[in-house]
């Protein structure tokens, strides 16, 4: 089987990182001779790994190479840090009280906080193993003690043309403290190029704070995204996720909650739609480890044409869990009879005193429905498009920023057409 740390992805690890970032990044080196690269044997890529197909070479980006303009689909008042092909712009960054620091500038408690990572810490993803590898210039960002950010923080990944980039971020919110996240993916690349980004985002939250994360994957063409969120929540903290994406040659994004402290809440929302012969694949993991957590998850996915979505959601309840109430709904709609998507809701309890629920259903529109709508005047084709962004719409809107619901209502109405 070929190992990951056998391709040559044209990066190495950044010099200018302090000793401990330096330590870390050495043993996922290490580490990374012994990861394989996933192949259908491989559990929780048994429906991806055709789609990865990895080149044994990616070229190297272009030191001259500009940070590109960002796609500005949707108007929202923000904070907006881009990451264009490893290299990091704060020019639109307003006056903040937050802490914005690169990697090479870490103290040591801050490198640690960095490594104890949610995502950091795990070593159930290959590709985070290969980002900690080629360990670049990565964001620190600090939201201090009881302070509400006033506007979000607007993180656009952007690649441009081939070559591979490995951005990585870590946020902590102090105590008391409130931010909204948006995280966007923006691939700027023709058809035939070689494309890899590989993105890290870990969150820390600490007592009482909480974090509201929009993730986007704005990217249709045919490069390859593997993207890894991981959350740490203390005690009473909460996090709220909204995940809006559309496929590409590949796409896949995986997000660990992990709940170490009681009373942590956190709500995990999902909207997924692929077309032609797109892929995308979520994977979420949620960690009770502390007792009295509540968790709540809602992902919809509409395949079309000859597309795949894969969901694979897991709750884990831990001995000392009690009294954990956990839900997970994942209901997924086919529009095509060649399209394919595979659920596979799990639950680990280990605990004796909790509620927990999950379900997942996979169908079509209702003839019933359809009939319903055009006999009174509406034609097939709207009443196609009126039930399948109804299927979906309820999750989109409950995205706490207005402006983006909105735009993701449009792009999904101009996205969906059907004919007669």
């Amino acid at each position: 089987m070929t190992v990951l740390s056998n391709i040559d992805f044209a990066i190495q690890a950044s010099k200018d990182l302090g000793a401990e970032l330096q330590n870390f990044s050495k043993a996922n080196l290490e580490k990374l001779k012994s990861v394989n690269i996933p192949t259908r044997k491989t559990e929780s890529w048994k429906y991806s790994a055709k789609r990865l197909k990895m080149s044994e070479a990616y070229p190297e980006f272009a030191s001259s190479k500009p940070v590109g303009e960002i796609e500005n689909s949707y108007l929202v008042d923000a904070h907006v840090i881009v990451v264009s092909n490893n290299i990091v712009c704060l020019n639109k960054l307003g006056e903040t009280d937050l802490t914005i620091k690169s990697f090479s500038d870490l103290n040591e408690a801050q490198s640690l906080q960095v490594i104890n990572g949610a995502i950091a810490q795990s070593s159930n993803y290959e590709f985070s193993v290969a980002n900690a590898a080629y360990l670049q210039n990565g964001l620190y960002i600090n939201v201090p003690k009881n302070t509400h950010v006033d506007k979000p923080i607007r993180l656009v990944f952007q690649q441009i043309e081939e070559g591979v980039s490995f951005p990585r971020i870590f946020f902590n919110v102090e105590s008391g403290a409130s931010v909204t996240i948006i995280e966007e993916i923006q691939i700027q690349a023709s058809d035939d190029s070689l494309a890899l980004v590989n993105s890290v985002c870990d969150i820390n939250i600490e007592a009482n704070a909480k974090a509201q994360y929009l993730r986007m994957n704005l990217d249709g063409g045919k490069s390859k995204h593997i993207g890894a969120t991981g959350i740490n929540l203390h005690r009473d903290a909460r996090f709220e996720s909204y995940h809006l994406a559309l496929g590409s040659e590949l796409a896949r994004h995986d997000l660990l909650v992990k709940m170490l402290g009681s009373g942590a809440e956190c709500q995990l929302n999902g909207v997924c739609i692929t077309q032609d012969k797109q892929h995308y694949a979520n994977h979420t993991v949620v960690e009770h480890i502390a007792p009295n957590c509540t968790s709540d998850e809602t992902y919809r996915c509409i395949a079309d044409n000859e597309s795949q979505i894969v969901f694979n959601g897991r709750i884990h309840i831990h001995p000392d869990a009690q009294k954990t109430l956990g839900s997970m709904s994942n209901r997924n709609l086919l529009l095509s009879s060649k399209a394919e998507i595979d659920s596979k809701p799990e639950l680990e309890i280990y605990a004796d005193d909790v509620k927990c629920a999950h379900g997942s259903t996979i169908g079509q529109l209702d003839e019933t429905e359809l009939y319903y709508l055009t006999t009174r005047g509406i034609s097939h084709e709207q009443a196609k498009l009126m039930l399948t962004l109804g299927f979906v719409l309820e999750v989109v809107h409950a995205t706490p920023i207005e402006a983006i619901a909105e735009f993701w209502e449009q792009r999904l109405s101009e996205l969906l057409s059907f004919e007669i």
